[in-house]
């Protein structure tokens, strides 16, 4: 759990209690953030998530009003499926990049909430206008500033920030540096 008064900032999978947090600042519409999702992710939840050695927390670091309105609509399918509307959207990304070409990306992002249980363009309206949820996400990319994210993925593991560089690009590069540091645990 997160400190007391601190609020849980983030989407998270994985045990609480884990001994490493790895944390990404991402956008569905970023090619990096597609690649990690799509390449890198899979291994670290494989290896590190599901074994409950690393907590993952994911939060929004929106780049467009593109990325707002997808990851509005996410929050608005619920907590339990949020990842699944994540993994459609990185599904998409090409997809909603011609559309976004075409000038009918709301139709393309009204698609995919279709999907996850948004029933139709007045629902999606209301989730991509509520305040609240659009307050949350501010508030999310705002906790970036910490740790001064400036693009993405940025990650952040046990408090220390890791560009999309180096050995953080590849799943061997994580797992080597994951690795290292549960052997400091030891």
């Amino acid at each position: 759990p997160a400190p007391s008064g601190e609020v849980q900032i983030g989407h998270v999978k994985g045990s609480a209690d884990a001994p490493i947090t790895l944390i990404e600042y991402a956008s569905p519409t970023c090619g990096a953030c597609k690649y990690f999702h799509d390449s890198v992710e899979p291994e670290i939840e494989e290896k590190y998530i599901s074994t409950g050695k690393v907590k993952f927390i994911y939060r929004e670091f929106p780049l467009n009003d593109i990325d707002v309105a997808a990851y509005a609509m996410a929050r608005c399918a619920g907590e339990d499926k949020y990842f699944d509307v994540l993994d459609d959207l990185f599904d998409s990304q090409d997809g909603i990049r011609t559309a976004a070409q075409q000038g009918v990306v709301k139709a393309a992002l009204i698609a995919i909430g279709q999907r996850h249980g948004i029933a139709d363009e007045a629902a999606f309206d209301a989730c991509t206008t509520n305040r609240d949820i659009r307050q949350a996400i501010a508030d999310t990319y705002q906790a970036g500033e910490k740790y001064g994210v400036n693009g993405t993925p940025t990650f952040v593991v046990n408090e220390e920030v890791k560009r999309f560089e180096g050995q953080f690009r590849t799943a061997e590069g994580f797992a080597e540096y994951f690795d290292s540091l549960l052997a400091e645990e030891q």
